[in-house]
Formats: structure tokens, C-alpha cells, sequence
């Protein structure tokens, strides 16, 4: 496929009206045992086992904190979206779904492919710009077990997961890390494949991605998606309300799964 007709097909693609993706599966690529926020009700959340998420409730009315795992007293953790203001903020231990705080109504969305949500864009970004791992370490240790997870970002780096978080780790000297056997390598062993981000990236500020309330036509009820005449923009309505988002640097909206993804992982599935 030539480079120009590539583009034309996004351009073709863009226009096209995209509904809302289908249910998002909370433990999906979550370790077992790993407990995810429900964004609807900050004293209930759900334990991963084999990728399915399981209903839980903190007793006597505690509220569950994602970062520390755990139900408390407190409820300064919980998510509360303002009506005034558009925001997004990361499920913890998830790596790649986030709550996207639209005119008080939170709704769960979550980063296509293998791309991370970015804390500092508040949006989906290349695993490369985030590196994390999280979603990888259950909160049991386990020392007949021990998980290590690769680097995202760099070929000699990695993790082991303790106490329930990864821990930063680098090889010594040019050595690289292998996930297959755990070990530090020879690069010619490594078998790393993280792949150069785009040099045409430009850097972009959470404020300049940052969505913004517009006056569009939306359904009453629902949640919908519609491309916008730049490829890496797209409108999103939520129960009649809309807001144009902008896609991370060198992503672009596909209308198919309603979310921002590479231009080389779109034209796969056309």
C-alpha cells in the first residue's frame, strides 16, 4: 500500500461516525489478584482473577484507595468528577484504561493497542513515553515466583515486582534484558524489539491535547464518538454533551474501535 493512498483511506475513514466501543474488560492484561477501582462507586471495586473482574465491597462503609490496594477511612482517593471541567485521570495497576471525567459523568475509556495511558498528557501515548508495568504485579509475593517485567522503553532496563510494584532494574554494561529467560543477555540474545518512536513526533503539553466542551449535535442518551475532519481529532458525546478530543502526537482516531491509535495499526484492519 502506497503512501498516498494510506493517507487518502484515513482521510476516508475519518469522516465515518463510530459508536461507542463495545464493554471494557476492567482485568484484561491485569495480574491476578490485583484490585481496580470501580469509577462509579468509590466503595466498591474489583479483584482480577484470570483476566475477569470480580464485584468487591470495603466493609463499614470504608472507601478503596487504587494506590495503596486497599479500603480506608478516607475517601480523599476517590474520584470526583467537577461538572465545570473536562479531565481524565489513570485507573492505578492498570497501565492502559483510564476514567475520562466528562461534565461529572465518568466514563470508563481505554488506550488502544498496546498503548499506556500518559499521566502527564492525560491521554493515550506511546508504551515507550510511559513505561509502565504495573498492571503486571499481583499485591501477593510470591518467592517461588517471581515475576520480572521488561522495560517499555528501554532494551537494557526492567522490573521485578515487589511488595505489589515493579522495581526499577538495569543491566550492567551493554548487557540487555531478555524476558524469555529472565536474564540479562548479549544484545544479539536479547530478542528486545521496542521499536523507534516516529521522529516526526512533536512534543505536546497536556494542556494542548487537553478536550474541550463544543457545541455539536450528540443523541440525548449514550456515548458516541465522531471523527473530526483532523485525523487526530474526533468529538465525543456523552448524554446529549460534546467535547472535541485530540489524539497523543502522531496517533490518529480510528472510527472502528472509537479510539486514537497508530496510522500502521488502523490500516491493518483495512
Amino acid at each position: 500500500m502506497n503512501r498516498d493512498y494510506a493517507i487518502g483511506l484515513l482521510a476516508i475513514i475519518g469522516f465515518i461516525v463510530a459508536a461507542n466501543a463495545t464493554s471494557i474488560n476492567l482485568c484484561a492484561g491485569v495480574a491476578n489478584n490485583v484490585f481496580v477501582t470501580d469509577i462509579t462507586n468509590c466503595t466498591n471495586y474489583y479483584i482480577c482473577v484470570n483476566g475477569e473482574p470480580i464485584a468487591q465491597q470495603c466493609r463499614n462503609n470504608y472507601f478503596f484507595n487504587g494506590r495503596t490496594q486497599s479500603c480506608e477511612v478516607s475517601n480523599s482517593s476517590c474520584l470526583s468528577c467537577n461538572p465545570n471541567i473536562l479531565s481524565s485521570v489513570g485507573l492505578e495497576r492498570t497501565c492502559n484504561k483510564y476514567a475520562l471525567c466528562f461534565a461529572g459523568t465518568p466514563v470508563l475509556q481505554e488506550c488502544a493497542d498496546d498503548l499506556q495511558y500518559n499521566p502527564n498528557l492525560n491521554a493515550c501515548d506511546y508504551p515507550q513515553n510511559v513505561d509502565c508495568v504495573a498492571n503486571r504485579c499481583s499485591i501477593y509475593d510470591s518467592p517461588d515466583s517471581i515475576v520480572y517485567a521488561p522495560s517499555q522503553a528501554s532494551c537494557s532496563r526492567y522490573f521485578i515486582c515487589m511488595n505489589g510494584q515493579p522495581q526499577n532494574r538495569t543491566c550492567v554494561g551493554s548487557l540487555q534484558f531478555n524476558a524469555v529467560n529472565n536474564q540479562c543477555v548479549r544484545p544479539a540474545n536479547s530478542n528486545c524489539t521496542i521499536a523507534a518512536i516516529p521522529r516526526s513526533r512533536s512534543f505536546q503539553s497536556a494542556a494542548e491535547i487537553a478536550p474541550r466542551m463544543v457545541d455539536i449535535s450528540c443523541p440525548r442518551e449514550g456515548i458516541q464518538q465522531i471523527a473530526h475532519e483532523n485525523l487526530n481529532q474526533y468529538y465525543m458525546c456523552v448524554n446529549g454533551k460534546g467535547a472535541l478530543m485530540t489524539c497523543a502526537a502522531n496517533l490518529f482516531f480510528d472510527m472502528g474501535m472509537g479510539a486514537c491509535r497508530r496510522k500502521e495499526d488502523i490500516l491493518k484492519n483495512y
